[in-house]
C-alpha cells in the first residue's frame, strides 16, 4: 500500500497533475489523465454509453406524440 500511496502522491504533485480530470459520464466516478484535449471519458465503455444515451434521447424527441 505504501508504494501505491507514493505513486498517487507523485502523480498529484508531478507535472501531469494539471491533466487529471473527472470522467464526463453521469454515473461514472472515475478520474483520468487527459491524453488529448478532447478526451472526456475514462474509457471507451463510458464514451459508448454516453453516445448511446444521446442517440436514444434524440430518437425519443423526434417520435410523434401518442
Amino acid at each position: 500500500m505504501a508504494h501505491i500511496a507514493e505513486d498517487a502522491a507523485a502523480l498529484l504533485t508531478g507535472p501531469d497533475a494539471r491533466r487529471i480530470a473527472r470522467c464526463a459520464a453521469a454515473p461514472c466516478d472515475r478520474f483520468m489523465i487527459r491524453t488529448h484535449a478532447r478526451r472526456q471519458w475514462c474509457s471507451e465503455r463510458c464514451g459508448a454509453r454516453q453516445r448511446a444515451n444521446r442517440a436514444y434521447a434524440r430518437k425519443q424527441d423526434k417520435s410523434p406524440a401518442a
